[in-house]
C-alpha cells in the first residue's frame, strides 16, 4: 500500500510477532513488495522518447541505500529498464531520503503517463540497468511524481504538513488561506518566474510545499525553475557568498533531493561551510555587531539543511557537532524574560524574527535531536510575546518590541505566519490548548490582514505556515 512499507512476517506464532519452530526450523517469512502510484510528466515540451530523470521522496524506513537492487518501475504491467541510486542524506535510521529514477519513456506534454514504483525486500530487477544520463539540464525532460498528497506528506520532504484542507471540518479559514494561495500564486507566477529576486523568503520551497500537499506537477515544476533561477543568478555569480537575510536555501535542499542536481547540494555545502566559519562563532554574542535572530535562525538552518542531504562539506564536517554549538549559543542569548534583543535592532526584540529561529529549533529538535532544552526556552518566548506584543485590536503582533530607526512597535499583520508555526508547535508538544487557541488567533489575524500582491509578504506568509496546519490538529 502506499501509506506502509508492507514487511509481513508470516510465523505459527503470529500474536506474538516472534518466529516458531515447528521442529523443521523458523517459519517462513512472506515478504510482499510496496507499490507507490506515479504519474510520467513531460516537462520540456517535447514529444516522443524521453528521458525520464528525477529523485522519489521516500518516507523513513521505506529503503536502505544498500537495497537498491530491490526496487523497480512498471508501466501498462511491464518492467522498464531503469537506472535507481539513493540520493545523498539518509534518516536518522539510515534508510534514504530520496530515491534517483531514470528511464526513458515515450510521453507528450499534458498526457501524464500512470506508473508504479515497486519497492521491497523481495523484488528484483529482470532487466538490464540503465547507465546513468549526468544531470545537465536546467528542467529534466521528463519526472516520474508520485501523485498521491497522503503519500508525498509521508515522507516529510518539506517538513510536517497536510494535504489540502478538502474536508468540510477545516476551518474556513483553511480554505481562504488555500484559494488566496492560488488565487496570488498564479499572479506572481504570470510575472516573476524564474527570476531570482522574487525569491526572498524562499519562494522555491512554497512551490514544492503545494506539490507535496496538492500533487500537482506543475508545482514541482515551478519549485524547479526558481530553485535553479536562485542558484544560477545569485547563489553561484555571489561565488557562495552572501548574507544571511539572503540565504534562502531549503528550496535547494529540496531541490537536490528531487532532481539529483549536485549543483544544489553544492550550493548549500559551500553556503553552510562559509557559515560555520563566520556566524557560529558569533550567534549567542547579543552584542556583536549584525548578529540578530534572522541570522541565528539561518545559520542553524544551514547546517541543518547541509546534515540532511548529506552535503560533504570541505573538511568531511560534522554537521551535527556544528548544529549543536548553533542551538546553545542561541539559547544563550535569551533573555531572562524570553526575549532575544540584539545591540544591532538597539536592544529591540523583534517578533517575526523570533518565528525564524523557532522554526530552526523546531526542526532540530523534531529531525535531529530532541534537545530538552528548547520546548522550555521556546515557551517562554511565546508566553512574553502574547502578554507583551500581541495586539488584540489587530489581531497582529507588533514589528518589534521598542522604538528604534528600524521600526517600532506597529501592528504587522503580514508577519503572522512567520510566528504562528511555533505556536502550533508548542501545543502539539505540550498538549495545552491554550497554545492551540493562540496559534488560531494569530493565524486567523494573518490570512484577513495579510498583503498578497507584495511578493515578499506573499513569500513571507506561505514560506512555514503550512507546518502550523499539521501541529494544529
Amino acid at each position: 500500500m502506499d501509506n506502509t512499507f508492507a514487511t509481513l512476517l508470516t510465523t505459527c506464532a503470529a500474536a506474538l510477532a516472534v518466529p516458531a519452530c515447528d521442529g523443521n526450523g523458523p517459519a517462513p517469512v512472506a515478504l510482499t513488495p510496496d507499490t507507490i502510484a506515479l504519474q510520467i510528466v513531460r516537462m520540456d515540451g517535447g514529444t516522443g522518447m524521453a528521458l525520464v530523470s528525477n529523485g522519489i521522496p521516500l518516507p523513513q524506513g521505506r529503503l536502505s541505500p544498500d537495497d537498491i537492487g530491490h526496487v523497480k518501475i512498471v508501466v501498462a504491467g511491464q518492467e522498464q529498464p531503469l537506472y535507481a541510486e539513493a540520493l545523498g542524506g539518509t534518516y536518522r535510521d539510515g534508510s534514504a531520503r530520496a530515491l534517483l529514477v531514470q528511464l526513458a519513456y515515450d510521453v507528450a506534454p499534458g498526457v501524464p503517463v500512470q506508473t508504479q514504483l515497486v519497492i521491497g525486500p523481495s523484488v528484483t530487477r529482470a532487466l538490464p540497468d540503465r547507465p546513468k544520463m549526468p544531470v545537465t539540464w536546467t528542467m529534466p525532460p521528463a519526472v516520474a511524481l508520485p501523485t498521491l498528497p497522503a503519500y508525498l506528506v509521508s515522507t516529510e520532504l518539506i517538513g510536517k504538513t497536510i494535504p489540502l484542507s478538502t474536508s468540510p471540518a477545516s476551518p474556513p479559514i483553511f480554505r481562504t488561506y488555500e484559494t488566496n494561495f492560488v488565487t496570488f500564486g498564479d499572479r506572481h507566477w504570470a510575472t516573476e518566474a524564474g527570476n531570482w529576486t522574487y525569491n526572498y523568503y524562499d519562494r522555491a520551497l512554497i512551490w514544492y510545499a503545494w506539490w507535496v500537499r496538492t500533487g500537482n506537477p506543475d508545482y514541482w515544476r515551478r519549485g524547479a525553475i526558481d530553485a535553479v533561477a536562485y542558484r544560477d543568478q545569485y547563489v553561484v555569480p555571489a561565488n557562495y557568498q552572501m548574507q544571511p537575510h539572503n540565504a534562502l536555501l531549503e528550496g535547494l535542499a529540496v531541490h537536490y533531493l528531487l532532481t539529483g542536481d549536485e549543483a544544489s547540494r553544492t550550493a548549500v555545502d559551500r553556503v553552510a561551510t562559509a557559515y560555520a566559519q563566520i556566524w557560529t562563532p558569533q550567534l549567542g554574542c547579543w552584542t556583536c555587531d549584525y548578529v540578530e535572530g534572522r541570522i541565528q535562525a539561518r545559520t542553524l538552518l544551514s547546517h541543518y539543511l547541509a546534515w540532511m542531504i548529506g552535503a560533504p562539506g570541505k573538511s568531511a564536517r560534522d554537521w551535527k557537532g556544528l548544529m549543536e554549538t548553533d542551538v546553545s549559543k542561541i539559547l544563550a542569548s535569551q533573555r531572562p524574560d524570553g526575549s532575544y534583543r540584539f545591540a544591532d535592532w538597539q536592544m529591540a526584540h523583534s517578533n517575526y524574527m523570533a518565528g525564524l529561529v523557532h522554526d530552526a529549533l523546531i526542526k532540530y529538535y523534531t529531525y535531529v535531536d530532541a534537545d530538552p532544552r528548547i520546548p522550555p526556552a521556546i515557551r517562554k518566548t511565546l508566553d512574553w510575546m502574547w502578554a507583551t506584543q500581541w495586539d488584540q485590536t489587530t489581531q497582529s503582533f507588533k514589528y518589534l518590541s521598542d522604538v528604534t530607526t528600524s521600526g517600532g512597535p506597529t501592528p504587522a499583520p503580514d508577519l503572522n505566519l512567520l510566528i504562528v508555526t511555533c505556536y502550533g508547535w508548542y501545543f502539539a508538544h505540550s498538549h495545552d490548548q491554550t497554545y492551540k487557541t493562540h496559534a488560531d488567533a494569530i493565524f486567523t489575524g494573518g490570512v484577513r490582514g495579510a498583503f498578497l500582491d507584495g511578493y515578499k509578504q506573499f513569500n513571507q506568509n506561505y514560506v512555514t505556515s503550512f507546518h502550523y496546519l499539521f501541529y494544529r490538529q
